[in-house]
């Protein structure tokens, strides 16, 4: 069979089964697969039927460079085979795309098992991430290598053996269980780099890129645990600390898939910021806050067979020019400064006096076009602490009679369907 037909109908097939991560923003009103299985399309804005806030994604931020990695490491392999040779090179990107899409796949859908076992070691997690990587990769590849074999595709000067028996019989089995090794120690590495830094703070201080001091735009997401000091008298310090473990660890998660960027835990608050155009972009820095409450409702029942009692939190959003700086000889890392933080803090204190769970500024209203499932409410006028000039708050909250309007038209169309199903 023609190479070059095989390469183009598996690139295809990449391309229409491409994440949403990687793809272009689509807005399209069509039957999406975000659509079709009642899932929050973050990118397009789509509040689907299902669960408009669940933080759910084919593959997360954090793990599309394993994409990446597999591509480059694929290509090095048939460099260090064949060298600058175009058939080789070609070969190695349709077989590396698939299974690194793949990994990176079944990468975020295993953050389940990271929530249930993150404390039994970082060594046990460590090996039980490498094997499973391992193991599909070498799944993988034997699937593709299969699929080459049995549409009799000429694989000479490719990275595909010639036959399962040369695949088996010869080092080409050590070195392919040595890539898919490399793959999954490298992956491993900078996942932990990633969670303990951050991925701007590690590019921003080895490129520098805020050595000198630098003004930008930014919008601050405050989110504040309720009731903070009943909760640690009543728990004692060393479970009231896992509860705020637990909270964190379960928070960050629709943080990082709504774009923002963890900037500061103090005590029991978490700072999260976003850059003006990113934020801004689809409202994410809203709906940010809605998604870290669908998030703690997923986790109810863990939540109360462990300490008998939710999170609860209020949070403020503001937004504005801020002052970037590295600072610290030692341990060194990216300070944010100015009025948009002091401001925040103060609006956050406001929540509580006007029992709302949201708080935003005017210039989040005058700058982000709000989804319709959410409702703003005008607060009035206000001289914050610290403050001369008097700023307006608003209360955002999710609209509930929408959904429940929203679901009582799917019942309706369900019931009609079955009806028609049945009339025939």
């Amino acid at each position: 069979m023609n190479y070059w037909f095989v390469s183009a109908l598996i690139f295809k097939l990449v391309l229409i089964y491409q994440p949403a991560s990687m793809g272009r923003i689509s807005t399209a009103k069509t039957k999406t697969p975000w659509r079709r299985l009642g899932i929050f399309n973050p990118f397009s804005g789509e509040t689907q039927p299902l669960d408009p806030l669940r933080p759910w994604k084919i593959i997360s931020q954090n793990n599309v460079f394993i994409i990446y990695l597999s591509v480059l490491l694929f290509a090095f392999y048939a460099f260090t085979r064949h060298g600058f040779n175009w058939i080789a090179l070609s070969t190695s990107l349709i077989a590396s795309v698939p299974v690194g899409v793949a990994i990176a796949f079944f990468e975020t859908q295993a953050m389940e098992f990271r929530r249930k076992h993150r404390r039994t070691g970082f060594w046990f997690y460590l090996l039980y991430r490498t094997m499973r990587v391992t193991f599909w990769f070498m799944i993988l590849f034997f699937f593709i290598m299969n699929i080459v074999l049995w549409l009799d595709v000429n694989t000479y000067e490719t990275i595909f053996p010639d036959s399962l028996h040369d695949f088996f019989a010869t080092r080409k089995l050590f070195e392919f269980l040595g890539l898919s090794l490399i793959i999954s120690l490298v992956s491993n590495f900078m996942d932990e780099l990633h969670r303990k830094l951050g991925r701007d703070a590690i590019y921003n201080l080895v490129f520098g890129k805020y050595h000198q001091v630098k003004q930008e735009d930014r919008i601050f997401l405050f989110v504040d645990l309720n009731h903070s000091t009943d909760i640690a008298e009543a728990m004692g310090e060393l479970e009231y600390s896992h509860f705020l473990q637990d909270y964190f660890y379960d928070i960050s998660e629709p943080i990082a898939r709504y774009f923002g960027r963890v900037y500061q835990y103090v005590g029991d608050q978490i700072v999260v910021t976003w850059p003006v155009k990113k934020g801004l972009r689809y409202a994410v820095c809203v709906r940010c806050f809605f998604a870290v409450q669908k998030q703690i409702k997923r986790f109810e029942k863990q939540y109360m067979e462990r300490y008998g009692r939710m999170p609860e939190f209020k949070a403020a959003l503001h937004g504005g020019t801020v002052v970037i700086s590295e600072v610290g000889k030692y341990k060194s890392e990216i300070a944010y400064h100015g009025d948009v933080l002091n401001t925040t803090a103060r609006m956050q204190s406001k929540c509580h006096d006007m029992n709302a769970d949201l708080i935003v500024s005017d210039w989040i209203i005058d700058n982000v076009t709000m989804p319709k499932y959410l409702k703003v409410e005008p607060l009035g006028q206000f001289q914050l602490k610290g403050k001369q000039q008097e700023i307006e708050l608003y209360s955002v909250w999710l609209s509930q009679k929408q959904q429940e309007e929203k679901k009582r038209k799917q019942r309706g169309l369900f019931r009609r369907k079955i009806i028609a199903e049945n009339t025939e």
